[in-house]
């Protein structure tokens, strides 16, 4: 039961998984106030119909964070404060870092974040739960992601595996964020044992997040993140390989409203994920978008190689009681998504559909530009 008392800081709103998961803790009774770097991006936040369709009022508010990084950066933050949801956390951008700014860009960054965050919780005194999310890259070592190594099919995954942090320079910028999510976990148990706060903490390992992204106004926005590989795949793209572990956005952001329950086991890491394999998109594809198809918005030529790696995220589905929702309905939410921004104003059917989602004519015909390297889970 949600107390009028109760108040969620949240940062990392304006992102993917942070802008469903703002819906989700609204939908649910919470007071949220939300961490934001600038006046304009809390103006994106409100901007979106989602909000604006909910109406929060009150419910919603915002505090400026302009450096994650900074000492006492959320100090401010926390008055009153009973459960914070930390999703802020750099992301790959497609190569753009140079090699030498790997610590400076992605590690630092991650780990002072969460330290940060920490900190001001136990400085407030009025924190009972803490939520982090972390990745599926936190447990696997970045070798076996990128199918350099193999794993052992009879040894899955599980959430109390650890990687062993590796120290730079790293060869990729997904090698450099699959090392910052390893540091900033194993930084944030290390700081939660040795201080014993009055809080818990959660650490949720979501693998490749696939599914409608709010924050995306633009066809390039729906373009970037995880969402990337399933679109540009049925854009004509081959690249890859990729690991074969995805979860729908919707259970990404349910689970970490869910996991603000007292009932939930705290000082726990939970994985969400399942099985997948990258090229049945196509298949979906074709089943659920025949229009799209037919008309080359949509094409098979596309491919990308799916890395197996076993895993195990039964205490997630039994912890939470749901059990997480397939490949094909990740695939239908993010193409739909897609298809609505690419053709404004046009009806976009699935056969699961009983009424056409209308979207507006975009007048721009040109081919959808793709970029591919902007990918971390």
């Amino acid at each position: 039961m949600v107390s009028p008392k109760d108040l969620v800081l949240i940062t990392g709103a304006t992102g993917h998984i942070g802008s469903r998961t703002l819906l989700h803790v609204l939908r649910a009774g919470y007071r949220v106030r939300a961490a934001v770097r600038s006046d304009a991006k809390m103006a994106q936040v409100l901007a979106r119909p989602e909000i604006q369709e909910l109406n929060p009022g009150s419910r919603l508010e915002f505090t400026l964070v302009p450096d994650i990084t900074a000492p006492g950066a959320y100090d401010h933050a926390v008055e009153g404060v009973t459960h914070m949801i930390h999703i802020a956390s750099p992301l790959v951008t497609g190569d753009s870092v140079p090699l030498h700014k790997h610590h400076e860009y992605f590690i630092q960054p991650a780990v002072q974040g969460t330290l940060n965050l920490l900190e001001a919780a136990n400085y407030g005194g009025t924190v009972r739960r803490v939520v982090i999310t972390s990745s599926i890259v936190a447990l696997i070592p970045v070798g076996q992601m990128e199918g350099t190594e193999r794993r052992d099919p009879w040894n899955p995954v599980s959430p109390n595996d650890r990687v062993p942090f590796q120290q730079g320079p790293y060869h990729s910028e997904f090698a450099a964020y699959s090392a910052s999510k390893v540091a900033a976990l194993q930084a944030a148990e290390t700081w939660m044992e040795r201080e014993r706060p009055a809080f818990d903490l959660v650490h949720l390992h979501p693998g490749f997040v696939i599914g409608r992204n709010d924050a995306a106004t633009t066809t390039s926005q729906a373009l970037q993140g995880t969402n990337a590989v399933v679109l540009a795949m049925l854009l004509g793209k081959k690249f890859g390989p990729y690991a074969g572990a995805t979860v729908h956005a919707e259970d990404v952001a349910r689970v970490h409203v869910a996991s603000l329950d007292p009932t939930i086991l705290g000082n726990q890491s939970y994985i969400l994920s399942r099985a997948a394999r990258w090229n049945d998109a196509k298949s979906i594809a074709k089943r659920e978008f025949p229009e799209a198809m037919k008309k080359k918005l949509l094409v098979r030529g596309g491919n990308v190689d799916t890395i197996e790696i076993p895993i195990d995220a039964s205490l997630t589905e039994e912890t939470f009681g749901f059990r997480f929702a397939s490949f094909d309905e990740q695939v239908k939410s993010c193409v739909g998504q897609f298809l609505e921004l690419r053709l404004k104003r046009r009806p976009v059917v699935h056969h699961n559909t009983s009424q056409p989602t209308m979207v507006t004519r975009n007048s721009n015909k040109n081919e959808v530009a793709v970029g591919v390297s902007e990918i971390a889970c």
